[in-house]
C-alpha cells in the first residue's frame, strides 16, 4: 500500500562478469589472477586460481516511508534496510553485514497496483 511507514523483505541477485578491457596474448588472460600467501608476493608463495564472475545474492529488510500528497499522482518513497550479502568468489561463498538505501517515486495505477522507478545504492560492512 502506498502511504506512510512500510516494511519489505527484498532478495537481489547480481553477476558481475570479468571484462577483457585490451587483447591478450591468450584468450582468457583476464580470468585469471596471482593470490600471495604472504603480504609480499615473490615467485614461490603464491598461487594462481580462475574467476570467471563474481555473484553477490542479498537478503534485506528494509524499512519505507512513503511521502503521500493526496493531489499528485504520484507519491516519493524512501527506505533503509540491513540484511546479509553473499558473495561468490571461485565457487568460495563468504557472508557480509549489508546495508541499502532506496529513494524513488510511485504511480498509482489502481489501489492494489503501483508504477515504481528509482534507484538504490547497496554496500557491504568491514570493507
Amino acid at each position: 500500500s502506498i502511504g506512510g511507514a512500510r516494511v519489505e523483505v527484498e532478495v537481489g541477485y547480481k553477476k558481475f562478469e570479468t571484462l577483457a578491457e585490451s587483447d591478450y596474448k591468450h584468450v582468457e588472460s583476464h580470468n585469471f589472477v596471482a593470490v600471495g600467501r604472504d603480504a609480499t608476493l615473490t615467485p614461490d608463495n603464491f598461487f594462481v586460481m580462475k574467476i570467471d564472475s563474481v555473484k553477490d545474492i542479498s537478503v534485506m529488510l528494509n524499512a519505507c516511508y512513503d511521502v503521500m500528497h493526496t493531489d499528485l499522482p504520484v507519491s516519493p518513497y524512501m527506505c533503509a534496510g540491513l540484511g546479509a550479502s553473499f558473495i561468490n568468489i571461485a565457487d568460495h561463498v563468504t557472508s557480509k553485514l549489508a546495508y541499502r538505501g532506496k529513494v524513488g517515486v510511485s504511480y498509482k495505477l489502481t489501489p492494489e497496483i503501483s508504477l515504481i522507478a528509482g534507484g538504490f545504492y547497496h554496500g557491504i560492512f568491514d570493507e
